[in-house]
């Protein structure tokens, strides 16, 4: 799903990766967080496809040029059970992988995610799963993620990393 958003100059370029780790408090209160971070899901990953001509807009945060994209969103890799493992299949994500290694973060046990591409086989706690490349077809809630702890909250940290390209 392709959607528009804002990045800072220096992420604003096609085929730059991404990945919203957390959404600062401070940018909850701005005004453009609508249009901004507001658009995105933390723990997802994405990819610019367009750069749009930049309005002037000001992140509060940074004080850096906020620039107008289209994004979309690129597949997770995580573990599902063996017999859930079907590329084109819609499942609903139940967490039998919590506490893996591989356990997606992003999404919530009772989301529905569609398999696209089997990448393998793992073993976790003596139960088998395969290594899929999946994207979640229910958007988490914000709200939800928020209160979700897990290894890679940084509350205070930067609101994206850059993936390799």
């Amino acid at each position: 799903m392709k959607r528009v958003t804002l990045l800072s100059r220096e992420q604003a370029e096609v085929g730059h990766k991404f990945r919203l780790l957390t959404i600062p408090e401070e940018c909850k209160a701005c005004r453009l967080f609508p249009v901004c971070l507001g658009k995105l899901t933390p723990g997802r990953s994405y990819r610019v496809v367009e750069v749009r001509h930049s309005m002037g807009q000001k992140c509060k945060i940074t004080d850096g040029e906020m620039v107008p994209v289209v994004v979309e969103e690129l597949p997770m890799v995580g573990l599902v059970p063996l017999n859930k493992a079907l590329e084109g299949a819609v499942v609903t994500f139940e967490g039998e992988c919590v506490g893996c290694e591989k356990c997606p973060e992003g999404v919530r046990v009772g989301d529905k995610i569609k398999i696209v591409k089997i990448l393998g086989k793992s073993t976790c706690r003596g139960t088998h799963f395969a290594i899929v490349e999946f994207y979640a077809l229910e958007a988490t809630s914000l709200s939800e993620l928020d209160g979700a702890k897990t290894s890679r909250d940084f509350s205070r940290g930067p609101p994206s990393r850059r993936l390799s390209k």
